[in-house]
Order: C-alpha cells, then structure tokens, then sequence
C-alpha cells in the first residue's frame, strides 16, 4: 500500500458526539446507525462511554471491539474521581464582577472555575450560533459543562437579551420567521405550520408537543423564543 493509502485507511481518535455521516461510512456505520446518533444528539444528550454509543446505535460487539478503542471522551467523563479542586482557592478568592456573558471574551470565560480552552470556545460557537445567548440557561446544552461549573458561570456572567429581541407569535408566524428559531429545521417548521393549520391554531403548548419530531426536551428553550399570544 502507498503512503498515502495507508494514511486514508489510519483511524485517529475521535469523539462520537461529533460523528460525520462521511466519517461514520468511513468506518463500516450503516445510514440508520449514523442517524441514531444524529438524533439522540440532537435531543441534547451526550454520549459518554462505548456502552452508550451501542445502545443508542445498535451496533454489534464485532464493530464496537474494533473500532471503540479510538472513542476520545473529554477527561471529566474518563476521570471523573480525579480532582480538579487544587487550585480552587485560587478561583474562590477571586473579586467576582458579574458582565454579559454575549460581551463575553475567552480569556474572561476561562476565569470561570471548571471552564479551559475548549469549553470556553464551544461556549463561543453555541453563542454565535444562536446569535447571542437570550437566556443563561441556553449556556447548559454546551457539551463538557457540568452543573457545578453552570454554578460557577452564573456567579460571573448573566443574560442580557439585545434591545432588538422579541418572541415570535406561533400562530401568526412566517415560514421564515419561524426558521428563525435556532432550534427548529425545515421539516419541523414544515409540520408546525401544517398542524397551525389544521387546528385553527396553537390553543395550548400541549397540542404544539405533538408536532411530529418536535424537541420536547427543548420547550424550555424554545418558549424563550415563541408565544401562543
């Protein structure tokens, strides 16, 4: 084999919670395996051990043998009963002057105990793609932020929504405004506005839950958006 085939076929040590649908191929998962993860992703859960990953896709021993072994978990999931406490003093004495967090830099997030290089910068990419963070609670779907380190958070930063920012009526939304929402796609937009339709209108929450494919897990985030009004 040539250099370059074999550099096609090494497998580098990857984190399942961000499996491609390229890279699942790549590495023997069928379309419907690749999709279980998608979705139990996309529900706000994550993925911490071999034994999640095969129960969530199904696969069988012979894959999960070969290929778990390159599975990267973040070292709180592999490690939890180290202690990450040595330099908490440090972090405790420190005068707390609470800003916004959607002013936020890294380097001001990394002040937070429990919080480095990476998850600083996934807190970043989840405030960009919201386009600014309307709530704190928003800040608890980044992946690696444990609920004493979202204690910490809260110390330091707080919400403030842009001056700009207002709910979005269900009942009388557009197509556009509704794709609007950060936690919606097309086929979900697709099926809210055909049940809007057959029902006259959303009359309660209750009748929105049984939309087709609708993130119940995520009403709380998604109310921060919407109205029924």
């Amino acid at each position: 084999a040539t250099v370059q085939q074999k550099r096609r076929d090494t497998i580098y040590p990857f984190n399942p919670n961000y499996i491609t649908d390229y890279r699942g191929y790549k590495l023997g998962l069928s379309m419907e395996e690749i999709d279980r993860v998608h979705r139990f992703r996309e529900s706000g859960k994550w993925i911490n051990s071999k034994k999640d990953f095969q129960r969530i896709t199904q696969v069988n021993d012979r894959w999960l043998d070969s290929i778990s072994p390159y599975f990267k978990f973040p070292e709180w999931v592999t490690n939890p009963k180290k202690s990450y406490t040595s330099n908490y003093k440090s972090f405790k004495d420190r005068k707390v002057v609470a800003k916004d967090i959607n002013t936020a830099s890294q380097d001001e997030l990394k002040k937070v105990y429990g919080i480095g290089p990476a998850l600083s910068g996934r807190i970043l990419k989840e405030r960009e793609r919201l386009k600014g963070f309307i709530d704190i609670s928003q800040v608890r779907g980044v992946y690696g932020l444990t609920d004493s380190t979202m204690v910490e958070l809260k110390k330091h930063f707080f919400v403030t929504p842009p001056a700009s920012f207002k709910k979005i009526a269900l009942n009388t939304a557009s197509e556009e405004e509704l794709l609007s929402i950060p936690y919606f796609n097309d086929y979900l937009v697709e099926k809210l506005i055909e049940q809007r339709t057959l029902r006259d209108g959303f009359k309660s929450w209750d009748k929105v839950l049984l939309t087709s494919r609708f993130p119940q897990e995520k009403l709380p985030l998604i109310q921060l958006y919407l109205t029924l009004n």
